[in-house]
């Protein structure tokens, strides 16, 4: 796990990391070209706001703040807040918006329950490529050298609020959980029991005050992203695990730690 990223507002400086534009450049054959933007991962998390909404997709990076006025009204869903200046792909998961908004989104025509292909539907808004942070040091090191490895806590603009190593994360209180889990390809079912620390335990004490539920995003070192309500991380049953059947968790069964 690399990082957790909490729908938490902050001010402060950021380098901008956008390349800037070049029109007018000569290609081989003397016609004029289009240079693309490229668009660091910290740039989108700066625009994360209503007024100001960037979203990644799918390698491109898109300005949403118009579109959001456009899409149909989803009572409830307010997901330009919850989803403006980070990955989409993140908010793709069946709990990032709750059963009832299974496909909505700004991929999604809420009212007459059809998606719709979303890089066509934002081709609009496109500002450039995005370029995705790079995997830290430590995470390619793994396993060789867990001890470097870090879980960050991060506001929605990236914003560091908290850091922890896995021996940190297991002084907390033990959590234990059975799950039953289903293979996709031969249905067969078998029972893992996991142990690790419950999200409630890591997650700030003191929260910005919102007319909806927020959400919570988990980030894998692999750069995969999954988001649940924070009403849904709070609940007793989720823990970051970092051992399996009473044995630490290998690069097979998704250590150093996992979301359960």
């Amino acid at each position: 796990m690399r990082s957790m990223r909490l729908p938490c507002r902050a001010h402060g400086a950021m380098a901008v990391a956008a390349m800037a534009l070049a029109k007018g450049t000569k290609g081989t054959k003397g016609r004029s070209e289009e240079v693309e933007v490229v668009i660091k991962e910290e740039e989108v998390r700066r625009h994360n706001q209503v007024s100001d909404a960037w979203i990644s997709f799918n390698g491109a990076v898109y300005d949403i703040t118009k579109y959001v006025h456009r899409h149909p009204p989803c009572p409830g869903l307010n997901w330009a807040e919850r989803v403006a200046g980070r990955r989409f792909e993140d908010f793709l998961g069946r709990d990032a918006f709750g059963p009832a908004h299974l496909g909505c989104g700004p991929d999604a025509n809420c009212s007459a329950g059809m998606k719709a292909g979303l890089t066509k539907l934002l081709e609009p808004y496109k500002l450039g490529r995005f370029q995705a942070a790079a995997p830290s040091p430590a995470a390619e090191l793994w396993p060789e050298e867990g001890g470097l490895l870090r879980l960050r806590l991060e506001g929605a603009d990236g914003q560091l609020l908290q850091v922890f190593t896995v021996d940190e994360l297991k002084k907390y209180e033990k959590s234990t959980r059975k799950v039953t889990h289903k293979c996709t390809t031969s249905g067969n079912l078998n029972q893992q029991e996991w142990t690790g620390v419950w999200i409630g335990e890591l997650l700030p004490k003191h929260r910005v005050e919102r007319s909806y539920d927020p959400l919570v995003t988990f980030v894998g070192m692999d750069g995969f992203g999954y988001s649940m309500f924070l009403s849904r991380a709070l609940k007793e049953d989720v823990i970051l695990a970092y051992e399996q059947n009473g044995e630490a968790l290998t690069t097979e069964t998704g250590g150093p730690v996992r979301l359960v």
